[in-house]
């Protein structure tokens, strides 16, 4: 059995009092910094709470149009600037960067562009912090393989495909919220056993964190029982 992280991804649209709420069951939190969502205030609020319960705190950017958008035609020197951009703004909000977790298509497309993810590890390896990234995917592989610190995450609240990647989130059996599910996930993952996909069939991930989404209906819920459940194993 070995430790697992909480993560959330914050500072996006809940309220302040859902951030506060949220920060108290975390271990990380992954903060939008302006693209998607998020300004210096946002920021500069979500640290200070992390601060306060002993929450480490990265940088969470992502394309300014909510970040759901087909990222292929972005190039390698957008996505630089992008990136610098956005970590910039995170810095000089005085937030510490434990650090990068890219939010949505940007996540996947460091995945599929070797090009975004050569820059993305370049870019960690400057910055001299550790990134979020998807288990047993391309990114965790060589980052590892350049001793750049990796956090490999899974997901307690999304459904996975047989193939190990996530149901697309406009079909309606994308997102879980049953608790008794998401339980078996943490008891999975915590002993290093294949997580079940949407079919029944098993997959082999080896995760290090676990992501609740703040815009999942029961995000609070799920942490409040994720907590509990990983303090009792």
């Amino acid at each position: 059995m070995h430790k697992i992280l909480l993560n959330c991804d914050l500072g996006e649209w809940e309220s302040r009092e859902q951030t506060r709420q949220l920060m108290r069951h975390l271990d990380l939190a992954n903060i939008a910094c302006g693209g998607h969502a998020g300004s210096i205030e946002t920021i500069s609020y979500c640290h200070s709470i992390a601060r306060d319960f002993g929450v480490k705190t990265g940088a969470h950017p992502g394309l300014p149009d909510g970040g759901r958008s087909d990222a292929s035609k972005l190039t390698c020197e957008e996505f630089e600037i992008l990136l610098r951009t956005q970590i910039e703004a995170y810095l000089s909000s005085g937030a510490k960067l434990h650090h990068i977790k890219l939010h949505g298509s940007l996540y996947h497309l460091s995945e599929s562009r070797p090009d975004i993810r050569d820059a993305y590890l370049n870019f960690a390896a400057q910055q001299n912090c550790a990134i979020v990234c998807l288990a047993g995917g391309q990114v965790a592989y060589h980052a590892q393989s350049r001793n750049i610190p990796v956090l490999p995450e899974a997901f307690l609240d999304r459904s996975y495909q047989a193939n190990g990647s996530l149901i697309p989130r406009d079909q309606s059996n994308a997102t879980i919220h049953d608790l008794d599910l998401i339980t078996r996930r943490l008891d999975q993952l915590a002993t290093h056993q294949p997580i079940t996909a949407n079919d029944g069939s098993l997959i082999n991930i080896i995760a290090q964190t676990v992501c609740v989404h703040s815009d999942s209906k029961n995000s609070l819920t799920i942490l409040k029982t994720a907590r509990k459940h990983l303090n009792a194993l």
